[in-house]
């Protein structure tokens, strides 16, 4: 948007839209604290409100950061509040001493005292600041990849050197502190080294303010590998142990010189047990990591939704069915002509690669299969790896029972989107975080009974009813006492693509013989995790109210859930 001096004559519709934003409204508290530091300023009797200014003006910079405006709770707040008035006391501390060790040497005694006290107040305020800001790094952060892979990882790894440094400076300090013998020059060179390493981290913090944070920007890694030991073991499990084998082989060796020689050969001994664990790192390492990609943690732009799922599986069916087979099973009509092996999409290896994996093999091929970036969009490439996981994962889906286990969810939910009754159009993933859904899928006229009994009984329920049917039977429901969802699905779409969660043991269904069962109720958890499941045709094909509500009321327990199967498609 161009600017012109004209813009100067609307201020006040200006300042009224800054009032009413959360960074307008931070950003005119701080011309009211720096208003108050210019008072001071002026009258020089008013320093402790100047400097009450300048703290609460700091401090409107920690609820304007990345932190805050994305915190979904109050915990965030108050860790970013804490870090930077930690970070104030610590950098005014250390500033005031340095200046103080100007003086004459005639006062170094009267300095040394100051800094005496200054350490004992510092050390627990440093492992404060310290373990706030890991809470922010977490935050604002979120994996390992983003660390090493993206601008603010990058910046906080160096922040984190520069804070390594004023440690050391600091331990220097402490020990001159201990030793009255020693001269005041070598405690003001340390301390200048704190301050203008204190000074580097500041600046540090000023550029990081500006960066997109990790969490949120994307990640292209740099690395042809990445270290995925599971996965390694899961791919190549011989080859794999063999390399741990000998990785052990070399530690124990350098352990037992180091034994032998501790004694009377330190320094060989210390050598040996170095070169014995580098040794065992080298053989471990590669052993114990795959390929990697530039888009290997590379975000979704599609999420995981019956619109996509629908759309990747007519997008299969037109550029992958004849190499991979009408299910998927490696044995479509032109690899059997060429001889060819592609690879099985039903077994649980895809579920072992990252999205962004299938995203680069997709994009530029993989062994026989061709790339297809010329062919396909960004996003129907996504379309095509989010029906590809969603039928990996229905195979994975028979292990699904009526009783959901309380260790380890790991099957997102399928998203969709429905019209509300006020003609709002809301989302099934927008329960997530707030309560758990109890999802009805109704594919025959016969099974409405069921669905009327829940609408009649389950007022007061501790999850969201969610009946996903026919327009014309929806026609026929009362929704009597219960606050129930009622979704249309004239297409089937959201039908099709839950489908996909449909096999269990009793019914594993690998050739798809039966791709829709007259009702199936899914219980989700308040993270989206399908927890549990219940077939018409099974037993037991569902449960009462009361078994139901003791169901849901078992897991409102359970602490935060984050997978990143969710994570990114979100």
């Amino acid at each position: 948007m161009a600017w012109h001096l004209s813009s100067l004559s609307e201020a006040e519709p200006s300042v009224g839209l800054v009032a009413q934003t959360y960074v307008g409204q931070v950003l005119l508290t701080q011309v009211v604290c720096l208003s108050l530091v210019l008072v001071s300023i002026w009258q020089a009797r008013a320093v402790k409100l100047g400097l009450c200014g300048m703290v609460l003006a700091m401090l409107c910079t920690a609820l304007a950061g990345h932190v805050t405006a994305a915190a979904e709770g109050w915990r965030q707040i108050v860790v970013s509040l804490t870090h930077v008035l930690l970070a104030q006391l610590w950098l005014a501390g250390v500033w005031g001493l340095w200046w103080q060790s100007r003086r004459s040497d005639e006062a170094v005694e009267s300095w040394r005292q100051s800094l005496a006290r200054f350490s004992k107040l510092a050390l627990p305020g440093m492992l404060l600041l310290l373990l706030s800001g890991l809470g922010l790094a977490y935050w604002t952060v979120g994996s390992w990849p983003a660390l090493l892979a993206t601008a603010y990882g990058q910046q906080l790894l160096i922040k984190s050197g520069l804070v390594v440094g004023v440690l050391v400076c600091a331990w220097q300090l402490r020990q001159w502190l201990v030793r009255p013998s020693d001269t005041g020059n070598l405690g003001r060179a340390w301390l200048s080294s704190e301050s203008s390493v204190a000074l580097a981290v500041l600046l540090m913090a000023s550029v990081m303010a500006a960066t997109v944070p990790a969490a949120h920007d994307t990640i292209a890694w740099p690395f042809a590998f990445r270290w995925a030991p599971v996965l390694a073991w899961r791919q190549d499990p011989i080859g794999t142990g063999q390399s741990l084998a000998w990785a052990a082989g070399w530690c124990v060796l350098g352990g037992v010189c180091w034994a032998i020689w501790r004694r009377g050969h330190r320094q060989r001994a210390r050598g040996a047990l170095v070169a014995g664990i580098v040794g065992g790192l080298v053989v471990a390492l590669p052993a114990t990591s795959i390929s990697a990609y530039p888009t290997t943690y590379m975000h979704s732009s599609a999420r995981l939704d019956a619109a996509s799922v629908s759309a990747g599986e007519q997008l299969y069916g037109q550029h992958c069915l004849a190499c991979h087979g009408v299910h998927g099973h490696g044995d479509g009509p032109v690899a059997a002509l060429n001889r060819l092996k592609p690879a099985n999409l039903t077994e649980p290896h895809v579920s072992w690669h990252t999205h962004g994996d299938m995203f680069w093999w997709l994009s530029h091929g993989k062994g026989p299969m061709p790339g297809f970036a010329d062919v396909l969009s960004i996003d129907e490439r996504w379309h095509l790896i989010n029906w590809l996981i969603a039928m990996s994962l229905g195979y994975e889906a028979r292990t699904l029972t009526s009783t959901p286990s309380p260790f380890n969810p790991w099957l997102p939910s399928i998203d969709f989107r429905f019209q509300m009754d006020n003609n709002q159009f809301m989302s099934l993933s927008e329960w997530r975080g707030l309560h758990a859904v109890h999802l009805v899928i109704v594919n025959h006229e016969s099974q409405l009974q069921r669905v009327r009994d829940l609408l009649q009984d389950m007022k007061g329920f501790p999850a969201q009813l969610v009946i996903v049917s026919r327009p014309a039977w929806l026609k026929d429901l009362v929704k009597g006492p219960c606050e129930a969802i009622l979704v249309s699905d004239p297409q089937g779409e959201i039908a099709q693509a839950w489908a996909n969660y449909r096999r269990s043991f009793a019914a594993p269904d690998l050739l798809n013989e039966e791709t829709q069962v007259p009702r199936m109720e899914f219980l989700i958890d308040r993270y989206g995790f399908v927890r549990a499941r219940w077939r018409s045709d099974e037993s037991p094909s569902a449960l009462s109210v009361s078994e139901l509500k003791a169901v849901y009321d078992s897991l409102s327990v359970e602490g935060e859930i984050k997978s990143a199967a969710i994570h990114q498609h979100d």
